[in-house]
C-alpha cells in the first residue's frame, strides 16, 4: 500500500486504538494504491523488475519504475551489454547510451532494482522513502472512497444527490501525483 494504516487513521481522525474500521480503511487504501499505480503506469514498491522494451532510436530509454537503484542485466537484440556501456539516471528511470538505442519492437530486455520503501505499520520496518505527495494522494483518495464513493454533490433541502460519472482519479489526487 502507498500509505500506512496508522497515518491514514490519524488523517481521518480515527483513534489509533480503535480497530473497528481497520478492515474498511485497509481495503480503500489498497484500492486507492492500485488506482494511483494504474494512473501513473508504474509500481512504487522497492523490488526487482523485468521489462522488455521497444528500442527508442535515441540515446535515452525510460524504464517504467523508478528511482532505479541498480541494473542487473541489460540485453540489446539478445546480446548482453557491458555495465560501462550505459549510464543510469536513477531519479527519472532513464538509461543513457552514448551510441543510442536501436529502433524497433521488443529489442531491449532489462532486469533492475527500483522503487521506494513503502510506508509500513510493522515494528522495526525501515523508514519509508516514498514521496509524501504520493502517500497523501493515496490517503485523500481513500478518504473520498470511504466517505462518499461516487457522490459528486449533495443537497439537504428537498434532498438531492448527484453522482460523479467521470472516470479516473479525483482532480486533487491527480494534482498530488503530478508533483
Amino acid at each position: 500500500m502507498l500509505a500506512s494504516l496508522k497515518k491514514a487513521k490519524r488523517f481521518f481522525g480515527v483513534p489509533e486504538d480503535d480497530t473497528s474500521q481497520d478492515l474498511e480503511i485497509i481495503t480503500v487504501l489498497k484500492a486507492a494504491s492500485a488506482a494511483i499505480e494504474r494512473e501513473t503506469n508504474r509500481s512504487y514498491a522497492y523490488k526487482p523488475y523485468r521489462q522488455t522494451l521497444d528500442g527508442s532510436g535515441t540515446q535515452f530509454l525510460r524504464l517504467r519504475n523508478y528511482p532505479v537503484h541498480e541494473v542487473f542485466m541489460l540485453r540489446v537484440e539478445g546480446k548482453q551489454q557491458d555495465p560501462d556501456s550505459f549510464v543510469i539516471e536513477p531519479e527519472n528511470g532513464m538509461l543513457f547510451r552514448r551510441t543510442g538505442w536501436p529502433c524497433g519492437a521488443r529489442l531491449v530486455e532489462v532486469e533492475y532494482l527500483a522503487g521506494y520503501i513503502l510506508p509500513s505499520d510493522e515494528a522495526g520496518a525501515p523508514p519509508a522513502t516514498l514521496p509524501e505527495n504520493i502517500e497523501l494522494a493515496c490517503i485523500m483518495f481513500a478518504q473520498i472512497l470511504l466517505r462518499s464513493p461516487g457522490v459528486k454533490s449533495e443537497r439537504v433541502g428537498d434532498i438531492s444527490v448527484t453522482y460523479d460519472e467521470s472516470k479516473g482519479l479525483p482532480d486533487v489526487v491527480k494534482a498530488l501525483i503530478q508533483l
